[in-house]
């Protein structure tokens, strides 16, 4: 049996002090990815994600990946600037350059498809996903050093001139949103607290709970869009969540058939080069082998675009804050007004009628 592990295990950052930090929603929808401590997956026939997928923490994670609207929201805070032209632009997505505006920098507007918002987000680098959660955690400020800082340092971006590897560095502490790692994102996707019985845990080969591959398909006729292809590439013209039915055991969807998903580490750590991408995209051939827990699926450089590359984010669980405190104690002392009286109660009140 082939055992290869090409991704090098990671340090679990510990989250309890960024839990404190406040973590907006931002329009996401998040799945809330509990069970700290689960069992790593066993292997498969691949192997090549052997003793991954273990996770210490809750945590959660967008049930979609990023979509247009998200992303043009993003490109459009900062595009407007001479030298910004090319920031961020994908290579596949709904929206396009705006040919009317003159400048500076660019200017990004739908284009004429019906949920152009919902269209996944493919071709960009990953320090662009990069930048775009230090936007989230820095509350989408319109000021660019809001993409310096905050998950990602960007000062640590570069390439050592002796040994020729990236010197950029991982995730900073107390990050509020970033970009999953091999763990988080394999648990998420395959990883069930019921897989066998309620409390018997265990992993599922694909993306769909299930141990059978994906049928490839339009919207009610399959279950993703990895390995259709259709003229004018309108494969992509599908919208995240069309396929509502399809989930992982948290209920994330377009795990398969979406974009390729950076995934936040490196292929090969003593030697960085390259990160990793999970997931098949759409119009993928072959998603069968591409969707599996036990595959190893892409990677390329951080500082380049990859042509299928989009993004889920993970994001801190944002603790009680004192407003959900206090629609807390409403609750309880509303209970307490409406609980039927005692006995004693009523003829206090009877008392204090006379």
């Amino acid at each position: 049996m082939l055992k290869r592990t090409l991704f090098a295990a990671t340090v679990s950052l510990p989250l309890a002090a960024a839990n404190a930090q406040p973590a907006p929603d931002y329009g996401f929808q998040w799945a809330t990815i509990g069970e700290p401590g689960n069992t790593a997956y066993d292997g498969g026939f691949w192997g090549m994600t052997t003793g991954r997928g273990s996770v210490d923490y809750t945590f959660r994670i967008s049930t979609l990946q990023v979509t247009t609207g998200q992303w043009m929201g993003f490109l459009n805070t900062f595009s407007q600037r001479d030298g910004w032209e090319y920031f961020g632009r994908p290579s596949r997505w709904g929206a396009s350059h705006d040919y009317f505006y003159s400048g500076p920098g660019a200017r990004y507007l739908p284009i004429d498809t019906p949920n152009w918002d919902m269209l996944p987000v493919a071709g960009i680098s990953w320090h662009e996903a990069a930048m775009y959660t230090n936007w989230l955690h820095n509350g989408k400020s319109s000021d660019p050093t809001s993409l310096q800082t905050g998950a990602y340092d960007t000062g640590t971006w570069g390439v050592d001139p002796n040994t020729g590897h990236r010197t950029d560095g991982g995730r900073l502490p107390g990050a509020k949103f970033w970009i999953p790692n091999l763990d988080e994102w394999q648990k998420a996707v395959y990883y069930d607290p019921d897989r066998y019985a309620p409390g018997e845990s265990g992993w599922w080969l694909f993306p769909n709970s299930s141990d059978e591959p994906l049928t490839p398909g339009r919207p009610g006729e399959g279950e993703t869009m990895a390995g259709i292809q259709e003229q004018h590439s309108a494969e992509w013209n599908v919208p995240l969540g069309a396929y509502p039915q399809v989930t992982t055991p948290w209920g994330l969807l377009d795990a398969s058939g979406g974009a390729h998903e950076w995934i936040e580490e490196w292929t090969h750590a003593a030697a960085p080069q390259r990160r990793g991408l999970n997931g098949s995209y759409a119009g993928q051939h072959s998603p069968e082998l591409h969707d599996r827990a036990d595959a190893f699926t892409g990677s390329q450089r951080p500082d380049a675009s990859a042509f299928w590359g989009g993004l889920r984010i993970a994001s801190v669980v944002p603790a009680p804050g004192t407003s959900a405190l206090a629609a807390f104690m409403f609750v309880a002392l509303a209970a307490r007004r409406n609980r039927p009286q005692k006995r004693g109660d009523a003829a206090l009140q009877g008392s204090h009628g006379c």
